[in-house]
């Protein structure tokens, strides 16, 4: 009834299945906690927050911003702007940008990393769908809704990113109850990237 090509095939599948049970079982608990936590290749993505800070008020912001983000268990980057540049913004999954505000704008700390930013521009849209955050300490909240704007141009209009509607903390705000609004904005931003 079977010829030898179809006695072939069936070792063959026999073999196969063999194989696959023996991976099944190396791998079992690796699998389990994929199927239990679908969320699991979260692990693999990064949100980088890139801040200036001369007074500690933004700092303080992107320390919470980053304990609200790893609650959901995402690896999270805390850098000065001095010490990121372009490259961050691209290697990073999401990224959140955090300025004092000075006369309704951003540090020249920071514009100085927008700046340089153009070259992502220009290389089709290099952040295109990327996530993307920030937020802003102020004297007082008009002046900090003008320079979020400042950012949220740069990075929503002109690079296309996937824009998380950013927060103003007034310098009197600073306090634990305000900083509680940056650890709400790190959970909506992982939000971001696991999955529901």
């Amino acid at each position: 009834m079977y010829g030898a090509a179809h006695r072939q095939l069936f070792r063959a599948l026999r073999t196969v299945s063999k194989n696959c049970a023996n991976t099944l079982r190396k791998h079992q608990e690796l699998i389990f906690v994929m199927i239990k936590f679908p969320w699991v290749d979260v692990l693999a993505k990064t949100l980088c927050i890139i801040y200036y800070s001369q007074s500690g008020t933004t700092e303080r912001m992107a320390y919470k911003i980053k304990e609200g983000a790893e609650k959901t268990g995402l690896r999270v980057t805390l850098k000065k702007v001095e010490q990121s540049s372009v490259t961050d913004l691209l290697e990073a999954y999401a990224t959140a940008v955090g300025s004092p505000t000075y006369f309704s704008n951003v540090t020249w700390q920071v514009k100085k990393l927008v700046d340089e930013s153009i070259v992502l521009y220009r290389k089709a849209h290099s952040l295109e769908n990327k996530v993307c955050g920030c937020f802003v300490s102020a004297g007082t909240r008009n002046d900090g809704k003008d320079c979020l704007r400042m950012l949220e141009i740069a990075f929503g209009v002109h690079h296309k990113m996937k824009m998380v509607p950013g927060i103003v903390l007034e310098s009197k705000e600073a306090e634990q109850e305000g900083l509680q609004v940056c650890y709400q904005f790190g959970v909506k931003l992982a939000e971001q990237l696991v999955p529901h």
